[in-house]
């Protein structure tokens, strides 16, 4: 197999994607080969027992490194509760909001049990935790897979979280910056729009990951959601404003930022891709997520190939980009080279 290099493999390494089925079968190998994805991303769909996943795994590594001259990323929502794709005989992990009732203790002892099933299987990072600050009435859709309304609180463990998870082998999430918390519709179906009544609104939100960041989280994941007071004409996952201006520059984060998936309604559903990527690139995301419809992958990848081939601004983003993908790599013991 040939090992391409130049705009086909620059453009390949800012995807983490998902895919169908339970065994290295021809449409994985041919999103890996095609288009030169950094990742892959699993889903229940995708495991059926511990030997048929480190099988999946062990092949998909052996094809990648064969077809691309490198090893892959390999990610998972495992949240707990509602949000966990590890079936059973897995750790099945209660919902973040049972271990935020529980206490320190049971978010120490289940993200490290969480980290031991990722780590002996080949799976580097875990889309999680959820940082985000829920209203003080309980009844909201993201309920369980939040740990609570005080924002010290959630700050407090979303930390412990991290910081159990990175110490065992597995790099961490903060999700979904800058906060879903007051959101009252769904991204996977809806565009949330979150008006923040004040500062102190904002600062509730923002709280949890200032802390994450802090405690050197790896990676952040945004929200698809809008934010007037921050940006009336950008969703955060395509804001320069959310994204540079305040998570890198007053934040401080100079690690791995995700995308959350496009296939949301609140992203492919209003964006063309040629804006998601464009836009996307100025809002310093370094992976942008195709979860549940390999059919987009193309799209997106030659949206990618036609912004990278445009200008000069978009390939010096994507440099820096590079960079920071490049750590990620190194932290699981992968080498990326850097003119991939």
């Amino acid at each position: 197999m040939l090992i391409r290099t130049g705009l086909n493999s620059q453009a390949g390494i800012h995807l983490l994607v998902g895919f169908r089925g339970l065994r290295l079968e021809d449409e994985l190998k041919w999103i890996i080969q095609e288009f030169q994805v950094a990742g892959i991303v699993l889903y229940s769909r995708n495991i059926e027992s511990r030997e048929q996943l480190l099988e999946l795994l062990e092949g998909a590594q052996r094809f990648a490194r064969e077809a691309l001259g490198r090893s892959l990323l390999v990610a998972i929502d495992q949240e707990g509760g509602p949000v966990q794709r590890l079936v059973l005989p897995f750790t099945q992990l209660p919902s973040a909001h049972s271990l935020a009732v529980e206490g320190h203790r049971a978010v120490r002892e289940w993200s490290r049990r969480a980290a031991l099933d990722l780590r002996q299987c080949g799976i580097q990072i875990n889309f999680a935790p959820v940082l985000d600050v829920l209203p003080e009435e309980q009844d909201h859709f993201m309920r369980e897979r939040c740990l609570g309304s005080d924002p010290h609180r959630v700050a407090e463990l979303g930390k412990l979280w991290i910081e159990t998870l990175q110490t065992n082998g597995v790099s961490a999430t903060a999700k979904h910056y800058p906060g879903l918390g007051l959101a009252e519709s769904d991204p996977h179906y809806f565009a949330p729009v979150i008006r923040w009544q004040s500062q102190g609104d904002m600062e509730r939100a923002l709280l949890p990951f200032e802390k994450a960041v802090r405690a050197g989280v790896h990676c952040v994941m945004t929200s698809h959601a809008r934010y007037p007071s921050l940006d009336p004409d950008w969703p955060a996952t395509l804001s320069p404003i959310i994204n540079v201006e305040w998570l890198r520059n007053r934040l401080a984060f100079r690690q791995v930022l995700f995308s959350d998936d496009l296939d949301m309604e609140a992203a492919s559903g209003h964006y063309s891709w040629d804006e998601i990527i464009r836009q996307g690139m100025r809002s310093t995301i370094d992976f942008f997520l195709l979860c549940q419809k390999p059919d987009n992958i193309e799209p997106l990848y030659s949206a990618l190939y036609d912004a990278l081939r445009g200008g000069n601004l978009i390939l010096d983003l994507a440099r820096q980009s590079l960079q920071r993908i490049s750590r990620l790599f190194a932290r699981h013991g992968a080498a990326l080279p850097l003119d991939a």
